[in-house]
């Protein structure tokens, strides 16, 4: 800690091994937190002379009825679908809204998101570009008394409210559709290796395999959309279907296997993700996993205004995570 600065909770858990928001839950006095960590905490807090953020104290107490939303960028209908889901239940709050991307860099999302701050939001919303190592800014900002609403990916260390698509069950019901249809070689294009989006879907992959007393698991693992053609060049194996991590790979997959005068669906199958606009005008149409868009914009405004009302009574937050179901939409596609 440099000296003359000021103690923020994120010290005092870093010291004490705890997280940031069990740190706030002891300050508070919340009756889960047991006496013997509030101690520890109040103690720390003495030594260091840890006071509350008064600026952020005066917010709580300044509603400005502005919510800003982070997105990685605006070029996926998907988030732009979330956004005005978001919007649409925020005005009929009485809230006003701010948009704003992260960008693809750490530097570029820390500054996103101190933007934010500094425009005296309420609240963010935000689906982080990736799930980096070093994310003690967000324990910063939540320092500072603005709640965060984390949507569509986890980030591991931080203890926060999450609204969530159900990535691993909604892979799993693709693969064991397919596994039902006759398919028993599937292969599965894997997303970016630090998005918990990719993980839980790989998982679900691999989980309705194993159910089903198949042993020939087969990803190959595409970085961005421009690996998924060169990936599948290469790829050493036959299949029978190509599951994918979203509806771009999956495009990517068709227009590879039609260059290569095989039949979709019925030498082999394909299905997306999402569920973007494009899937009914592709040919065939793309057989697609739809995530909860509206859902997900209602819920976490909700939770996200019941976390402010919270901090206004000094009341502490239970945070939770909510995974909301997905749709299986079989197109032409598939079998």
């Amino acid at each position: 800690m440099k000296p003359n600065r000021r103690v923020k909770l994120s010290d005092l858990a870093s010291k004490l091994g705890l997280s940031t928001s069990t740190v706030s839950r002891a300050l508070n006095d919340h009756p889960k937190i047991p006496t013997a960590t509030k101690k520890r905490v109040q103690l720390l807090a003495d030594e260091l002379s840890y006071h509350p953020n008064p600026f952020a104290k005066g917010l709580l107490k300044q509603k400005t009825k502005t919510i800003g939303v982070l997105l990685p960028s605006f070029k996926l209908p998907f988030f732009v679908d979330i956004t005005d889901n978001i919007q649409k239940e925020l005005k009929s709050y009485g809230y006003n809204l701010i948009v704003t991307t992260t960008g693809k860099s750490l530097k570029d999302e820390k500054e996103a998101f101190w933007k934010m701050a500094k425009a005296h939001v309420d609240g963010i919303i935000a689906i982080i570009n990736q799930d980096h190592e070093e994310v003690s800014f967000l324990n910063d900002i939540l320092d500072e008394g603005i709640p965060i609403i984390f949507i569509d990916r986890v980030v591991e260390s931080i203890d926060a409210n999450y609204v969530l698509s159900d990535d691993f069950t909604g892979s799993y019901t693709a693969i064991d559709h397919l596994i039902k249809t006759g398919h028993k070689k599937i292969l599965y294009l894997e997303g970016p290796e630090n998005l918990s989006t990719s993980f839980y879907r790989t998982q679900g992959y691999l989980e309705a395999l194993k159910d089903n007393q198949i042993n020939d698991t087969n990803v190959l693992s595409c970085e961005n959309v421009d690996e998924v053609k060169l990936k599948l060049q290469s790829c050493p194996s036959s299949y029978d279907a190509i599951a994918c991590f979203n509806d771009y790979y999956a495009f990517e997959a068709l227009e590879y296997l039609q260059a290569q005068k095989v039949q979709v669906p019925n030498q082999v199958s394909i299905i997306g993700f999402a569920d973007e606009p494009l899937c009914k005008y592709t040919s065939p149409k793309l057989s697609t996993v739809a995530q909860p868009c509206e859902e997900i914009g209602k819920i976490s405004v909700s939770n996200l205004l019941n976390e402010i009302n919270s901090l206004q009574i000094n009341q502490p937050t239970e945070f939770k995570t909510i995974k909301i179901p997905t749709t299986l939409k079989i197109r032409e596609s598939c079998k």
